[in-house]
């Protein structure tokens, strides 16, 4: 018969460990071989991966992570109460990484991506195949090579590509719904706001049981409803100037504002308010200096904000 107490201790070291990953890879200047290091401690184990699985369903209700926490500890004490220390210990662990998920919501999707950038940095990236990425920040991708297929999946974020011309091996990327097909060309794929924006060429998106083909400065992006809007014109010094350390805003909800924010640095930038949410706001500015954005925003729009240092922003009136 297995030594169930030897079980327990597997399972709490598993616990801890995956809290600790946690922590680890929420500091902004992780490296690919942080990223390595953490993938390799996912295969070396099958329990590794249901423990940080665990963890990640934990806390992704970023609503309540206190009221989940006492939950899933309260199932452990009863369940391995020998182990009281160990739970207090690993709870106590788990709520410092609530914290750091809450604060780069991103940062389990670009510890188990192939390749990531962190919120306010872009990433360069030269594929097997000879295309070449340009990640945004906060962004995360996915690139699976096989016989004739190239497939990519953009995790999180945005990201442009420069695709290697092979005609007998088509390049495919996948955001959530929708896919863009090309043989060699340039296009940018922006998972948030399920967009494809063709920098030059020809690019085959599909989405919604439709398929719509772009050329040079075209775009297309998934409605509200669900389906394939219809292409547009869009200025590519505009759509693409995150790629040159721009933010442009032409207009933009608020709400959008935010997200584009929460890629520019750590932390969040919180609007409570619906209405002040849905307002619209213009202008250019230097990706690198996300705070004068909130300053631009508490001159034109008469806002206020509050921030609470290395965790979130909040905006009010």
């Amino acid at each position: 018969m297995a030594d169930q107490g030897g079980q327990d201790d597997a399972v709490e070291r598993a616990a801890r460990e995956a809290t600790t990953w946690f922590v680890r890879l929420n500091n902004p200047l992780a490296t690919d071989a942080d990223r390595s290091a953490f993938r390799a401690w996912l295969d070396a184990d099958p329990a590794h991966r249901s423990a940080f699985a665990e963890t990640d369903d934990l806390w992704r209700d970023l609503e309540a992570p206190a009221q989940r926490l006492r939950a899933v500890t309260r199932r452990r004490d009863a369940s391995r109460r020998h182990l009281g220390r160990l739970a207090a210990a690993a709870a106590v662990a788990a709520t410092l990484a609530a914290g750091a998920l809450w604060r780069d919501a991103g940062l389990i999707d670009r510890a188990l991506a192939d390749y990531a950038a962190p919120p306010g940095q872009r990433r360069d990236i030269a594929l097997a195949d000879g295309t070449t990425v340009t990640l945004d920040g906060d962004s995360a991708l996915d690139v699976a090579f096989a016989g004739t297929a190239r497939e990519v999946t953009v995790v999180r974020g945005r990201a442009w590509f420069e695709v290697a011309p092979d005609p007998d091996r088509p390049f495919t990327v996948h955001a959530d719904a929708i896919a863009a097909r090309a043989v060699g060309t340039a296009f940018a794929v922006d998972g948030l706001a399920q967009s494809v924006t063709v920098d030059h060429g020809v690019v085959e998106v599909s989405g919604a049981g439709r398929t719509v083909t772009l050329g040079l400065g075209r775009e297309v992006a998934l409605a509200a409803d669900g389906t394939l809007g219809a292409p547009k014109d869009v200025s590519l010094e505009t759509a693409l100037a995150w790629r040159r350390g721009l933010i442009v805003l032409d207009a933009a909800p608020l709400g959008a504002v935010a997200d584009e924010l929460a890629r520019r640095a750590p932390g969040r930038v919180v609007i409570p308010d619906p209405s002040l949410r849905a307002l619209r706001f213009s202008g250019v500015f230097r990706a690198d200096d996300p705070d004068a954005v909130l300053e631009a925003m508490r001159t034109a729009l008469g806002l206020r904000t509050l921030a609470i240092p290395g965790l979130a922003v909040v905006v009010y009136r």
